[in-house]
């Protein structure tokens, strides 16, 4: 094969699995418009839809620790499509609590294996690392999805028939057509499948100060979103007082909107300075959802909404360019699986720890106290890019010395 046609053949094989990627992001928060239906018809409450976004998290967990042991079968995507499709019937079904903790576990491993296992197949397939492929496809197609998914589901939910059970039928009927086109390539995915020992894989993470600034980006970008995915319509149906479902969808969906945008966007920048960037604007939009929910304002909402979105973005986009393209082949996919593990660590205190403590300090509180841990967690962040750059600077010296 030629090298244009070689080339072809990758850019088909990005695409294909970038809007695998984004399909299969989609039902992960198709559910947000949904809660407020859901406490009316089911009586649960919002500690419980903390918890349920939590159940969701859990299972990405675990879908991320199988990758490494699941990315050399050629038929992994397939079968987590089929999971998929199982998932979103239990919420076509549901009639309490029961089924939706079920479906949320179940689209939570789907979304945990494609999350590991698409960047990994991206960076093999542009090692070069010139276009930034892995950065700006995974970065986009997760936000497309999850921009996607509240923006849908919340019109469907406001505008047509079925209400609450329209989005999954859809929802199924996508994901049966990309079904088919979801084995991974030959050839891809084998060079991951050397044992490499843990210890090798987070030493190379935590090493230095650009590894630990990427785990920070990725952390607090996973926060802000997942702290508007879970709580974000919530917040506005009980302490904003915004009882629209379509509003509340496009709320939640305008962050990864904007987040798709700028990991789409090609940085003519280094790695760091691209986390930087992503630092600065999630740690002002964190503190504008403490604003917003001060004042109770829908303006201030959307404006924190939008910032934290580009945040997310950028950060992500240098974050995942860092590690996946700085790895080695042998220990690509355990360090990929480790970084978003990480970057779900923080999903899960969103959700888990503003859900622990609602009943106690009352929702307001539990989401500003979180949104403000997010701000101090990136300045310790823009420190480690401090460093890493400082360190870049003493090694091109260096360089020209010699």
């Amino acid at each position: 094969m030629t090298r244009t046609g070689a080339r072809d053949g990758s850019l088909r094989a990005a695409l294909v699995l970038a809007f695998g990627l984004t399909l299969l992001h989609m039902p992960s928060g198709l559910p947000a418009p949904l809660y407020p239906l859901y406490e009316n018809t089911m009586g649960i409450t919002s500690a419980t839809v903390s918890m349920l976004f939590a159940t969701y998290v859990v299972g990405v967990l675990a879908g991320l620790v199988l990758v490494p042991l699941t990315i050399r079968q050629r038929y992994v995507l397939v079968s987590a499509c089929g999971l998929s499709i199982l998932a979103d019937l239990l919420f076509l079904a549901a009639t309490g609590p029961a089924a939706l903790f079920g479906g949320h576990l179940l689209q939570g491993v789907v979304l945990g294996l494609f999350t590991g296992v698409v960047p990994v197949l991206l960076a093999e397939l542009d090692m070069s690392g010139v276009n930034k492929t892995v950065g700006r496809l995974t970065t986009s197609a997760n936000a497309v999805g999850l921009a996607a998914g509240p923006l849908w589901s919340g019109l469907l939910l406001q505008y047509a028939p079925w209400r609450g059970e329209l989005v999954w039928v859809i929802q199924i009927a996508a994901t049966l057509a990309i079904m088919p086109f979801m084995r991974i390539p030959a050839g891809l995915g084998q060079e991951s499948g050397e044992r490499v020992p843990l210890r090798r894989v987070l030493g190379a993470l935590t090493g230095g100060w650009s590894g630990p600034a990427a785990l920070l980006a990725g952390f607090c970008a996973f926060s802000s979103g997942g702290l508007l995915a879970s709580l974000g319509s919530v917040v506005l149906d009980s302490v904003i007082g915004v009882g629209n479902g379509a509003v509340e969808g496009v709320l939640v969906s305008v962050c990864f909107v904007l987040s798709a945008v700028a990991g789409a966007v090609r940085l003519r920048r280094s790695d760091i300075a691209a986390i930087k960037l992503g630092l600065v604007w999630t740690a002002v939009g964190s503190l504008a959802l403490i604003a917003a929910v001060e004042l109770s304002s829908l303006a201030v909402m959307t404006a924190a909404a939008v910032i934290c979105g580009v945040g997310q973005g950028f950060g992500l986009q240098g974050a995942i360019q860092l590690i996946a393209v700085q790895s080695d082949a042998a220990s690509r996919g355990k360090a990929v699986s480790f970084f978003f593990i990480w970057c779900y660590l923080g999903t899960t205190i969103a959700s888990f720890g503003v859900g622990a403590v609602i009943t106690v300090a009352g929702l307001g509180a539990s989401f500003n106290g979180y949104s403000g841990l997010v701000a101090v967690l990136c300045a310790a962040g823009l420190v480690c890019c401090s460093g890493a750059a400082r360190r870049e600077r003493q090694d091109s010296y260096l360089e020209e010395a010699v």
